[in-house]
C-alpha cells in the first residue's frame, strides 16, 4: 500500500514535470518599472535598458536596496534627454553593458555609477556634466578612452582604478 502510494506520487510528479516542458511559462518581453520619482525604465529581451522621463534617478546600493533590473542582461543602456543624473550604483556589476547613450540633460555621474561593467570600452560623457562620483568607472576593464569636458568641476576618488586598458585620458 505505501508501496504504490510513493509510486503513484512519484509518476504525478513526473507528468507534472514533463507538461512543465511541453508548455512553457509564458514571460513578458519587456520587464519594467520605476527608477526615480518621473522616472521610467523598461528592459527588452534584447537586452536595451532604457530610462525616461524628467528627474534624477534614484541612488541605489550593492547589496540593500539594488537597481530594479537584473544587471547580467544589460548590453545597451538608452538615457533619454529630460533625465537629470545617473544615480549611485545605478548600473553597478552590468557587466556584459557595451554602450551607453548619456543626453545633455545629465549634469552629474553618481559614486560607482559604472563600477565592474567590464564590457564597457567607451562613454561619451556630455557637457553638462559638472560632478563625476567617486569609483564611477572603478572596474571598467576594457574601458579604453575617456574625455572629460571642461564642465566637469568635481572628479572623485578612484574614478578610473582597475580600468586596465584606459590609453587616454582628455580633460
Amino acid at each position: 500500500m505505501m508501496k504504490e502510494r510513493i509510486i503513484s506520487l512519484f509518476l504525478t510528479f513526473a507528468f507534472i514535470i514533463c507538461l512543465l516542458n511541453v508548455f512553457p511559462v509564458i514571460t513578458n518581453a519587456t520587464s519594467s518599472g520605476t527608477c526615480g520619482d518621473s522616472l521610467a525604465w523598461t528592459l527588452d529581451d534584447e537586452g536595451t535598458l532604457t530610462i525616461s522621463g524628467v528627474g534624477d534617478m534614484y541612488n541605489y546600493g550593492i547589496v540593500e536596496n539594488r537597481a530594479p533590473w537584473k544587471s547580467s542582461n544589460i548590453q545597451e543602456v538608452v538615457i533619454q534627454n529630460g533625465v537629470t543624473n545617473i544615480g549611485d550604483f545605478m548600473f553597478w556589476g552590468c557587466d556584459n553593458l557595451e554602450s551607453i547613450s548619456v543626453p545633455n540633460s545629465v549634469t552629474s555621474i553618481g559614486t560607482q555609477a559604472f563600477r565592474f561593467c567590464s564590457n564597457l570600452e567607451s562613454i561619451n560623457i556630455p557637457d553638462s556634466v559638472t560632478r563625476i562620483g567617486n569609483y564611477a568607472f572603478f572596474g571598467c576593464s576594457r574601458l579604453e578612452s575617456i574625455t572629460i569636458p571642461d564642465s566637469v568641476t568635481y572628479i572623485g576618488d578612484n574614478v578610473f582604478s582597475s580600468c586596465n586598458s584606459i590609453t587616454s585620458i582628455n580633460v
